[in-house]
């Protein structure tokens, strides 16, 4: 069965869009976060469930099913100009949103398969362009392979051997999405957006010949991808200013000047730093922590802080409030390591740095997404030092399975920072451009969820700034 082209008349970046052009759809039913970006983006908070039917059959089989025929502001599509009933082009003028959270009651593969899915299927009904707002961009972690040669993190023996043999991981779904009909990804501080930024333009090259092709025909699939890392620091910057003092007890007095943000590594430093500056903390410290493995790639040698400003072997951190970084917690293992050291506990073998002098006098730890799994909850919870933890809802599975942690813990709600980024790229405008300081602050997209009600802050029922 060949694959029936439809003719465009919009393309993403051509202006900004009609509330009845929008199409917002999850990878399942009852997702909030697909209901909060259709509200943002001038649909109803049903409009996610009324307009997809997520079918599966009795052996397990996935169908997504576009149910336009059966609403009214599609009529218009089903009438050819001679006015005769025509079926297949319900989307017709229509650019879909996919809303791709993860679940606890599906695996991350078969959630990425619907992506696929969906997205196909609203390119084959007429859709003019399909978005995958992706709250975790599956495979992100996998971007480098043993013949990524330049990758600096495949310099060494020990990594080409842990690397043999495995597939490309990345570099297969972001295919897979540029064939299926996608036309542009929004992820929210993503594990590796170089590497994921090179990859897209990799696929890219080799899908021009068939983008060329769509081009010249006018057709919706244009097999073309266009990646958009949202810069989260601007959030997180603001948030410390605005409520740092108010929901992480802060001290925020004198620009700062008894906080230390704290990078659980090298990778993660650019982003703290940016968080930092956004803070306008301006006598804040600033250090990351430098781990260096063992052989086998597992154990840690050593542990220091390293690129410290505003610190001094004098002083170190006594006394001081660490806001502990980073883009993922799985076990939990580096974030505990990194406390413990602070804290001045013995890590067996592992070095201190010279910096880490004194103990501080409390410890937040941030991190985009927590998969919250047993190991993690424990650790984070039982450490006396660990008074607050922040997360958002990049992995929508962690306000379901924080547990105890919730007496810790506040969730930062992207999804408004998420349905902004879609409307800036409407109107073909870079979202970090867009999402200031300033502008999070006059469209109020700052909220807060505090699972079974944070232990130091009581009030509205919802937790919402």
């Amino acid at each position: 069965m060949a694959f029936h082209h439809h003719l465009a008349e919009y393309s993403l970046g051509e202006g900004e869009l009609k509330p009845e052009d929008r199409v917002v759809v999850g990878t399942r039913r009852d997702v909030q976060e697909a209901m909060r970006i259709a509200q943002h983006l001038g649909l109803s908070s049903s409009h996610p469930d009324n307009i997809i039917d997520h079918h599966e059959w009795a052996d397990g089989e996935y169908l997504p099913v576009f149910l336009t025929k059966d609403l009214s502001r599609f009529t218009a599509n089903y009438v050819d100009a001679q006015g005769l009933a025509q079926w297949g082009s319900g989307l017709k003028g229509k650019t879909v949103y996919i809303v791709h959270t993860l679940s606890n009651q599906k695996t991350s593969q078969d959630l990425a398969t619907r992506v696929d899915f969906i997205a196909s299927g609203a390119k084959y009904h007429g859709a003019e362009a399909v978005v995958l707002l992706a709250y975790t961009l599956n495979y992100s972690a996998q971007e480098r392979g043993v013949h990524d040669k330049n990758h600096p993190r495949m310099q060494k023996e020990e990594a080409l051997r842990r690397f043999d043999g495995q597939a490309p991981t990345a570099q297969n779904h972001l295919m897979k999405l540029a064939v299926s009909g996608v036309d542009a990804i929004v992820t929210p501080h993503n594990h590796s957006p170089d590497d994921l930024q090179r990859i897209c333009q990799e696929v890219n090259e080799e899908l021009s010949p068939l983008h060329h092709r769509a081009l010249e025909q006018n057709h919706t699939l244009r097999y073309h991808l266009s990646f958009y890392d949202l810069n989260l620091a601007p959030v997180i910057g603001t948030f410390i200013t605005e409520y740092g003092a108010k929901k992480l007890s802060l001290n925020l007095r004198d620009k700062g000047k008894n906080i230390l943000f704290l990078a659980v590594d090298k990778g993660i430093t650019p982003f703290v730093r940016s968080c930092r500056q956004h803070s306008e903390l301006t006598n804040s410290a600033l250090a990351s922590m430098n781990k260096v493995r063992a052989r086998d790639g597992i154990a840690i040698d050593s542990l220091e802080l390293a690129e410290t400003e505003n610190l001094s072997p004098e002083k170190g951190i006594e006394g001081m409030q660490v806001f502990v970084m980073d883009d993922m917690i799985r076990t939990g293992s580096t974030m505990d390591k990194n406390i413990r050291a602070l804290s001045g506990q013995n890590l067996e073998d592992i070095k201190r740095s010279e910096f880490i002098k004194g103990k501080p006098e409390r410890v937040a730890v941030y991190t985009t997404r927590n998969i919250c799994q047993p190991q993690s909850i424990d650790l984070l919870f039982k450490n006396p030092m660990v008074k607050d933890v922040l997360i958002t809802n990049g992995d929508a599975r962690a306000r379901h399975n924080l547990g105890r942690l919730a007496t810790k813990t506040q969730i930062l709600w992207i999804n408004f920072v998420m349905g902004a980024a879609a409307k800036a790229i409407e109107c073909g405008e870079d979202p970090n451009a867009i999402l200031t300081p300033k502008y999070i602050r006059e469209h109020q997209l700052l909220h807060i969820h505090r699972p079974h009600e944070h232990y130091r802050n009581t009030g509205d029922a919802e937790g919402i700034i």
